[in-house]
């Protein structure tokens, strides 16, 4: 049975369950113990997403055919979920005050102090800049940050990869040297790092073409000891700049992961836009500048921007709900 559609809830009040998806995985019993944030994005209960936007729509059967062909094929879905605990977390509105980072060293560094207390997921605007802020915290039964380093060295070898990742969504990824981040005998730095991946998906209504130029967390201004003490030891950050602007910052991109009892457990967070600290980045000179003519010449206004954010924090609970879903079968069957 389900409930009409309200307001901000774009997704279908019926829960589903792991058990009833795919690619279900038991629930370790150590999750218990997990903090209740925590396992409010682990827990079995999730929402069955009812709601895409129109160039999303008309994507999915383009993306479906491309990749019925693929041994892994069986992937690919129409039946996209998420956590009860993150839809609950939007359906609050814009994030309160003293959750809302900025992109600055000092806002990295309360990013490493506040996590586990923050909310599993949440959009605002950055008023300084301006900026869309997206962020989230998930938590992948099954998952390990190993299976996370191997999915980011091989999705980006054939967009119809990338497509099982969000299936509405994505429509392409390819790599600057694909060989390098096919060579197994490097490691997953030498691979993903100063190669960046050209990526062309929607956010919403908005259609992304631009590149990802992946580095290490303290590149960007993550305290290499609170990674340490926190035990994070996955990470796919970096830049994302336009693809007819590849020297503007226009995105500061987080992912980092760690292995918990529980499964994997990641912290993301995104601030798209422009900021005077967009400068601190050595391999994008003139960054806060630049950053600001690209967001002016795509008409990223601040209520464009909130918009953006809103629809960020939708597009990352919903791409790595899926991802987190079907890694586990696919790393034992192609990356074991």
């Amino acid at each position: 049975m389900t409930t009409d559609i309200k307001r901000r809830r774009i997704l279908g009040a019926a829960p589903a369950f792991l058990a009833g998806m795919a690619a279900a995985n038991a629930m370790p019993s150590a999750l218990a113990a997990a903090p209740s944030s925590m396992a409010g994005c682990a827990d079995a209960e999730r929402t069955r997403i009812t709601y895409y936007q129109v160039p999303m729509q008309k994507r999915w059967p383009v993306n479906e055919q491309l990749v019925q062909s693929k041994s892994y094929a069986k992937y690919f879905t129409k039946d996209l979920v998420a956590p009860m605990a993150m839809v609950n977390a939007l359906e609050q509105g814009p994030l309160p005050a003293e959750f809302i980072l900025p992109p600055t060293v000092a806002g990295l560094d309360k990013m490493m102090r506040t996590f586990e207390s923050a909310p599993v997921s949440g959009y605002a605007l950055v008023e300084e800049g301006p900026l869309a802020y997206a962020q989230s915290r998930h938590v992948f039964p099954g998952v390990t940050a190993k299976m996370f380093e191997w999915w980011f060295t091989w999705h980006p070898l054939e967009s119809e990869r990338y497509m099982l990742w969000f299936p509405y969504a994505h429509i392409h990824n390819s790599v600057d040297d694909p060989a390098r981040l096919a060579n197994s005998k490097l490691t997953y730095a030498e691979r993903l790092y100063g190669n960046p991946n050209h990526i062309t998906e929607y956010i919403g209504n908005l259609f992304l073409d631009g590149y990802i130029s992946f580095d290490t967390p303290e590149s960007f201004g993550v305290n290499p000891a609170a990674l340490k003490t926190n035990g994070f030891t996955f990470n796919a950050s970096g830049i994302i700049s336009p693809a007819d602007a590849r020297n503007a910052p226009l995105v500061l991109m987080i992912h980092l992961g760690r292995d918990t009892p529980a499964g994997l457990e990641m912290i993301n967070r995104y601030w798209i836009g422009t900021h005077s600290s967009f400068n601190r980045f050595k391999k994008f000179p003139d960054g806060a500048r630049l950053s600001k003519a690209v967001t002016q010449r795509m008409g990223l206004d601040k209520a464009a921007l909130e918009n953006f954010a809103y629809e960020m924090a939708l597009h990352d609970m919903t791409e790595f709900t899926c991802l987190g879903g079907f890694l586990p079968q696919i790393y034992r069957e192609y990356g074991a």
